[in-house]
């Protein structure tokens, strides 16, 4: 009975992994809804700035645009982190990451200010000459327009004339990451880590040093060395230890390593951190049941399902709990 038990467990983590794969490409879309509002410097509103709402993990992106009150929607997003962007001739673009559910209601409006281009705004009081800002420019252009070789070029150019504006590796190694090069976007995210140790004016160095350090790890699960990814997003952890997206994404690369409990761990803070967000509780199941902990397994697939019930994965969950109930009964 214990080989067939063990054989019903492989068989189901082998379809939860091959079904997140199948839908993986659908994730990203879903039934979530985000509003917001955008202002120039003088609290005026901003006609026609163009948003952008691209998930991180997915990388589906969504767009709208502001009216004559500023006023923007977007509509038809799925569950996770996304990338606002808000862009407009002749100011410099905003960008906002935020956290999404399609289940919610209420996910939070974005208000943002968009600021005229002048060299003070780019973060160096000393830069003032147009032919930089306009680079910056072209960069931020090309990279919304996918155009990821010519962005990181202009971008590059930048960095060059301007090379104490370190943040703007971050851009070079998001471009590298979209193009496949990962060890060239690795190589510049390392460098806004190192220059941010050395920054000790800024008051926003250590949130460059994460955002570097998480988007180092993101690079590493691209790649497939999940024991490297996960060393440098438990660093990023450090830095800021109450994002739940690095608690999952901890946990996620520790089960898939075939180290369950500890997966589990991270579970529990990505649940603590933020109690109705459902994919900790549908990976904590599978790794609850990975370790034969049948009725832990149960308990947090059925509030997986309460909290996503229209979750493309809810009906292999609720194909599995009638089995699980019968193998707690034995």
């Amino acid at each position: 009975m214990r080989k067939n038990i063990t054989i019903f467990v492989i068989v189901i983590i082998f379809m939860s992994w091959s079904m997140t794969s199948i839908l993986s490409a659908q994730q990203g879309r879903g039934r979530g809804r985000i509003n917001g509002e955008v202002k120039d410097a003088t609290g005026n509103p901003l006609q026609g700035v163009l948003i952008k709402a691209k998930h991180l993990e997915y990388e589906t992106t969504f767009t709208g645009k502001s009216d004559d009150k500023g006023k923007w929607s977007i509509a038809g997003l799925g569950t996770g982190m996304f990338r606002i962007t808000m862009e407009l001739e002749g100011y410099l673009p905003a960008f906002h990451d935020m956290k999404v559910s399609q289940f919610s209601k209420n996910n939070p409006p974005v208000v943002s200010t968009l600021q005229k281009i002048q060299g003070q705004q780019l973060g160096v009081p000393s830069l003032e000459d147009k032919a930089s800002i306009a680079l910056f420019e072209e960069g931020a252009q090309l990279y919304n327009e996918e155009k990821f070789q010519e962005a990181a070029q202009k971008f590059e150019e930048f960095l060059e004339k301007n090379p104490t504006v370190y943040r703007v590796n971050m851009n070079i190694g998001e471009c590298y990451k979209e193009l496949g090069e990962y060890e060239k976007a690795l190589a510049v995210y390392e460098k806004v880590v190192e220059s941010a140790k050395t920054d000790e004016g800024a008051t926003e160095a250590n949130k460059d040093a994460a955002a570097a350090l998480a988007a180092i790890g993101e690079t590493r699960i691209r790649m497939g060395d999940l024991d490297k990814a996960n060393d440098y997003l438990m660093q990023a952890m450090e830095i800021f230890p109450d994002d739940e997206t690095l608690a999952h994404n901890i946990g996620d690369i520790l089960f898939k390593q075939g180290e369950a409990a500890k997966g589990i761990e991270y579970f529990d803070k990505a649940i603590a951190i933020k109690a109705d967000w459902p994919p900790p509780y549908r990976q904590r199941g599978y790794a609850y049941l990975n370790l034969a902990e049948y009725k832990m397994a149960l308990d947090s697939f059925k509030k997986f399902l309460e909290l996503a019930p229209d979750s493309p994965q809810a009906p292999i969950i609720q194909n599995l709990i009638p089995e699980l109930e019968k193998m707690i009964k034995k």
